[in-house]
């Protein structure tokens, strides 16, 4: 049984290891960093996560998770699909470009790391973004705003446009509004550009 002493010590390894795998890179950051961040020993994170890979992957779980929590708030509520899936987009988006750094220095190690269990949580993850879309996708086709489309493949597609407003954003300054851009893409998806 973990005890609360316990529980606190694996949130604070948690919490300094994320802290400092985002300043300095998985490869820049050692167990010693991480469990001195604590006051804690080496024994208290390999009691925890086993290893410092270990640690890095619930690293990762934790921050998609806390966007795929941002994207599932945007999109709640009422509304249509269309606006939702605008809404989501705009939080994505949004998240990615404030994010940018972090988000490049986890993905960049996480590419990084082998094995297979790397394999499955890159495949998790992306699936956990892509998950909030393609249900708002899966309700608009139940309530007859979209017409019947694989959801789960049209959203990897929304996600490729989303992705391309954020890195456009990336590499300087834009004229348009994040809204007017989110606005573009969402239009295009649900009437595309032919005449």
């Amino acid at each position: 049984m973990v005890t609360g002493d316990q529980a606190a010590g694996r949130q604070c390894i948690l919490e300094q290891a994320q802290q400092l795998f985002l300043a300095h890179g998985y490869h820049g950051v050692s167990i010693r960093d991480i469990v001195q961040a604590c006051g804690l020993s080496n024994a208290a994170l390999y009691y925890h996560f086993g290893n410092k890979q270990n640690l890095f992957v619930e690293v990762i779980r934790g921050f998609v998770a806390s966007v795929a929590r941002q994207v599932q708030e945007a999109g709640a509520g009422s509304g249509s699909s269309r606006e939702r899936l605008a809404s989501m987009a705009e939080a994505f988006t949004q998240f990615s470009w404030q994010s940018r750094s972090e988000l490049q220095t986890l993905l960049r190690d996480l590419t990084g790391c082998e094995g297979e269990e790397i394999q499955q949580l890159i495949a998790e993850v992306t699936g956990q973004i892509l998950s909030p879309f393609a249900t708002v996708l899966e309700e608009g086709i139940t309530a007859g705003e979209v017409q019947p489309v694989d959801a789960q493949r049209v959203s990897v597609l929304l996600m490729g446009m989303v992705n391309s407003v954020a890195a456009r954003r990336m590499h300087g300054p834009v004229p348009e509004p994040l809204t007017e851009d989110v606005y573009l893409v969402i239009s295009t998806l649900f009437e595309g550009i032919g005449t």
